[in-house]
Order: C-alpha cells, then sequence, then structure tokens
C-alpha cells in the first residue's frame, strides 16, 4: 500500500467524498472526529456508511477516522463500523496514548488494520511502547496541532518545536516496519512554506503526509517521490553491488564514493517505492 498523501474529508461532506476519490491522493481518511460538531456525528455516520455501500472500488485507499478513546462517541463509531469494514482498508485513530486504545479499535478494523495518531505529549514519549499493540499498522500518522496546542506554543515555518516529536514518531514507524506520515499544514496560502514543510518531513524520515485540500496533494506526491535521477542512479548502484558481489566484495566504490551494504538497502528502497507508484493505475 503506497500511503504517500493522506487526503482527510469531513464525514459531514458527503459532497467531497467522490471528488475526494480523484484528488490524486494515496488514500482518503473520511473524519468522524474533529471535522464534525457532536450533534452530528449519527449524521456524518449515516452519510459515511451510505456512501461507502454505494460505491465501488478506486485507486484510492479509503480510511475512517473514528473519535478518540474513552469518549462516548468512539464507543458508538465502534458500534458502528462494521457496516462498512468491507469497504474500507482500515481505521484512523485519534489521540491514542497506549496499546490498549490500539487494540480496542483493531478488534472490529478491518484486517485489524489501525492507522494511529501520535498528538499528545504522553503519546510521544511512550511512542516505542504503544507500537507494540496486537494490530496491522501499516502507517503511524503524527499530529501537530493537538501537540502544539497541548505544549501552549505555535507552530512556526521553521518547525524547529517539532524536530523531537517528528524523530520519535519516525523511529517508532521504523521499529515496527511501517511509514510515518507527516501533519497537516493548515495554511492553505502558503504555498512555498507547505513545500518546505514537506521536504523537512521528508529529509527527517516520513514517507508521507496527511492534507486537509485536494490542492496540497500534488505536492506532496511530488515531494514523497524519488526523481527519475533517483531512480536511475539507485538502479545503477544496485547494478554495480552484483557485480562486486560477484568479485567477492563487500563495499566497493561507486561513482566516486564508497558504498556497502546499508547505502544498497537504500537504493532497493527507493526503487521499491518508484516501482510500487508506476503500478498504481491511473485516474
Amino acid at each position: 500500500m503506497v500511503l504517500r498523501s493522506l487526503l482527510f474529508v469531513p464525514g459531514t461532506s458527503p459532497d467531497r467524498f467522490s471528488k475526494a476519490l480523484v484528488s490524486g491522493a494515496d488514500a482518503i481518511l473520511i473524519d468522524l472526529e474533529d471535522a464534525v460538531d457532536g450533534p452530528r456525528k449519527a449524521e456524518a455516520r449515516g452519510s459515511v456508511a451510505a456512501w461507502l455501500n454505494t460505491t465501488t472500488a478506486s485507486r484510492t485507499a479509503r480510511f475512517v477516522r473514528v473519535n478518540a478513546p474513552g469518549t462516548a462517541f468512539q464507543d458508538a463509531d465502534l458500534r458502528w463500523l462494521p457496516e462498512v469494514a468491507g469497504h474500507i482498508e482500515g481505521v484512523v485513530v485519534p489521540k491514542v496514548e497506549t496499546a490498549n486504545d490500539i487494540e480496542h479499535v483493531a478488534h472490529v478494523a478491518p484486517h485489524r488494520r489501525v492507522l494511529p495518531m501520535f498528538e499528545t505529549a504522553r503519546a510521544i514519549l511512550d511512542a516505542g511502547a504503544i507500537v507494540r499493540a496486537d494490530a496491522d499498522m501499516p502507517a503511524l500518522i503524527f499530529g501537530a496541532e493537538d501537540l502544539t496546542a497541548q505544549l501552549g506554543i505555535p507552530r512556526t515555518v521553521a518547525g524547529e518545536e517539532l524536530i523531537l516529536a517528528r524523530s520519535q514518531v519516525v523511529l517508532a514507524a521504523a521499529a515496527i516496519g511501517a511509514d510515518a506520515i507527516d501533519a497537516v499544514f493548515v495554511d492553505l496560502a502558503a504555498s512555498d512554506a507547505f513545500r518546505q514543510d514537506c521536504a523537512r518531513a521528508h529529509a527527517v524520515g516520513f514517507r508521507g503526509k496527511t492534507a486537509i485540500h485536494p490542492n496540497q496533494v500534488a505536492v506532496i506526491n511530488e515531494v514523497f517521490s524519488p526523481t527519475a535521477e533517483d531512480v536511475a542512479r539507485a538502479r545503477r548502484l544496485i547494478e554495480a553491488d552484483t557485480a562486486a558481489r560477484a568479485a567477492g566484495q563487500g563495499a566497493f566504490r561507486f561513482e566516486n564514493r564508497m558504498v556497502d551494504q546499508p547505502i544498497v538497502t537504500r537504493a532497493r528502497r527507493i526503487v521499491e517505492l518508484a516501482e510500487a507508484v508506476a503500478r498504481r493505475p491511473g485516474l
């Protein structure tokens, strides 16, 4: 499953569901939590179920974000999930703070597939323990807005206030072989700053990013995909590694640099991602 771009869609906006499917996003996250006011939760579940049960398969993965652990809203969401489990790829769980928060949802999620969101101080500090949960977690999502609100600080363009938190999520994801997905960027008018935020996240190990508007999807896909030059160089390096192994060499010189197996592993990941993206059918 390629998860570079994950587009949020409010559960109370059924007119946007089908549009999101053709936005170019790798996945849509239909939101029953923050984007839906309390009195409209039941309405949102009804709209989501009606759409999912009448929509055919798509190139775009579909996830539902349920409400936070320990709330009556989540209890209602989990009773409702079996209605749509056959039409979604998994469940996004916000504000996880324990492994049990994940497992509580996994038992009703399709394929036990859960994408937990790390958006509190406790979650960031306990990330390593939380990801030991008994569930299929293809990706971990970082949530910056709730975290910075809890810390009482603003998000900045430089992003220095999030370095530690972002790194914790990336490391936890790597520890279980999952993709780390970066937080939304809420200033829709700041296109240059948005691209910088994507590039910063990619540089520290995130494999994708959440979006709040379809216009953000193309930039996310571009930043989190290898360039043609990256792929060509990676293929040359893999070929050189094959030749070096045939000659009994573990480390070898490639384009004036010494190369050993960790660098080859990184090259293989670049090629694998490029091939996975290429296999996705067109819109």
